[in-house]
């Protein structure tokens, strides 16, 4: 099927702009089956970029934000076409899992068919996770040296991020088809900085949704836009986090709430969830 992005105009009405915005289609001009889709900023040039997946023989659908309205469809280039030609994705994530300041990329894996293995004996009904990681410049698959969980076959289908332990590391839930859900705890053992960022509104939504926050360290910035969607029959954390690799501290944090109000706080020191509650006005905050 044609993969469907809106432009909301302004008035009440949305305008479909798939085709023009260069996301309806592979870097082959080939449809192929949308399941999961993230919306995030993964190569930190303060553009949220898209991510779709789909089913084994089409290649998960990783489209880069050019800034003008237009997609590059980005798959082969990342490398992400290479390590998912042959697999099944439903839910997907990207979150930054050793808080080296570039976005990952975590999904949820298996096929909708249980006999598929009889026709295509390359493929499975049942799959392990798929982690990727983001060095800056391509996604790495990582998976077989990530955990034995990641050597575990199951019908996967929710995925869900969030910082469970509290403890700087973002952990992941999983429901499969059929089975139990699953717990991941993150123990990547890092020396990585991070910091989350509780938004409470006053004047924009309780929780902050849709604000957009702009961080800025020593190595350059990073973008999020605060959000519970999830990608499959998921809800995720509604705490932005960020990972700050050496930086202990935040240069700049810039937070443009869904009021217009926007506030910018200096100097903030990482590894703890900061709470910042919304002003009345636009303000700089030292």
């Amino acid at each position: 099927m044609l993969e469907f992005l809106y432009h909301n105009k302004g008035n009440g009405r949305f305008e479909e702009v798939g085709l023009a915005a260069g996301v309806a289609v592979d870097g082959d001009g080939r449809t192929y089956a949308g399941m999961g889709v993230d919306f995030s900023d993964y190569n930190n040039d303060s553009l949220p970029d898209l991510i779709i997946t789909d089913l084994a023989n089409q290649k998960y659908a990783l489209y880069q934000n050019d800034g003008d309205g237009t997609f590059t469809y980005s798959s082969y280039t990342s490398g992400l076409a290479g390590a998912t030609l042959l697999h099944s994705g439903w839910g997907v994530d990207f979150l930054d899992y050793d808080n080296d300041g570039w976005k990952d990329l975590m999904v949820a894996q298996g096929h909708d068919i249980d006999n598929i293995q009889l026709d295509y004996p390359q493929l499975r009904y049942k799959e392990p996770m798929l982690l990727m990681h983001n060095d800056g410049k391509r996604l790495v698959d990582v998976s077989g040296i990530s955990g034995e969980v990641f050597h575990e076959a199951w019908v996967g289908r929710g995925l869900t991020s969030g910082d469970i332990w509290n403890d700087g590391h973002v952990d992941v839930v999983v429901t499969t088809n059929g089975g139990p859900s699953y717990i991941l705890r993150n123990e990547t053992p890092t020396r990585n900085h991070w910091l989350g960022i509780k938004l409470v509104g006053h004047k924009s939504n309780r929780d902050g949704i849709g604000a957009e926050i702009k961080l800025t360290t020593s190595k350059g910035t990073q973008f999020v836009t605060v959000s519970t969607a999830g990608s499959y029959l998921s809800a995720n954390d509604k705490r932005a986090h960020f990972g700050l690799g050496s930086d202990a501290a935040v240069q700049s944090v810039e937070i443009r709430w869904p009021s217009g109000t926007v506030q910018t706080l200096k100097n903030v020191g990482g590894d703890r969830v900061l709470v910042v509650d919304e002003p009345a006005t636009s303000q700089g905050t030292k």
